[in-house]
């Protein structure tokens, strides 16, 4: 597959990220990829100043940008080439399940009482938890974002127009792995451990207005 740089400037690629994004990123990559490995990378992307020096466990901006998050993904895509896909789901089902356990009030995670819940409004409520805690902080950095979720009669559809995965980037196919390894992990989570099947049916670097997401409601093997 082939990963470039649009050739015009995406407007999205200043807006903040927070600092405990890519800290999660980041130690996800180092726990796949090895301590070398994301020297490596962290050298292709252009943050060689982030090695041994990851940002701080905090939803706050200090610099960081889309653009950062972007080029570190370009990068990983770029040390795994084919294998890219399935070390980025990877990365982003270990990122997010350390963001759950590090900063679940963010999301309104209350685990009491989505076991209580129908499976479907276990997923549906995990999905909205995240978009309102996604929208929620960068309305904290000054920006406004739209996360819709979509229901079907057998899956969700979760849409995001400034997704930082594919920001400034354009492909040949759909390249948000990273979030939908988040997707995966945080279904996974919130209905005790059981699995669905998440595909990314729409992306921004492809040319899409927005990417897109398909969450299952009926688990693997079930």
């Amino acid at each position: 597959m082939k990963v470039a740089q649009r050739t015009e400037r995406d407007p999205i690629l200043d807006w903040p990220l927070a600092d405990a994004y890519m800290r999660f990123a980041l130690l996800a990559l180092e726990e796949v990829a090895g301590e070398h490995g994301v020297q490596v990378i962290l050298r292709q992307a252009g943050l060689a100043h982030l090695i041994g020096n990851y940002p701080p466990n905090r939803m706050e901006f200090h610099g960081l940008t889309y653009a950062d998050y972007a080029n570190l993904h370009r990068a990983t895509i770029e040390f795994y080439g084919r294998a890219a896909r399935a070390f980025g789901l990877r990365i982003g089902r270990l990122a997010a399940r350390r963001s759950i356990e590090e900063q679940s009030a963010l999301f309104g995670v209350a685990v009491k009482a989505l076991r209580l819940m129908p499976l479907s409004m276990q997923l549906k409520t995990i999905l909205t938890n995240m978009a309102n805690g996604l929208t929620q902080l960068l309305r904290q950095g000054g920006y406004t974002t739209t996360i819709e979720i979509a229901e079907q009669d057998d899956a969700f559809i979760l849409t995001w127009p400034h997704c930082p995965n594919c920001a400034g980037l354009v492909a040949d196919r759909p390249i948000c792995w990273i979030i939908e390894g988040g997707i995966l992990e945080a279904t996974h989570f919130a209905t005790g451990g059981k699995e669905f099947a998440v595909h990314q049916i729409a992306c921004r670097a492809t040319g899409a207005p927005a990417c897109s997401w398909q969450v299952s409601k009926t688990p693997t093997g079930g």
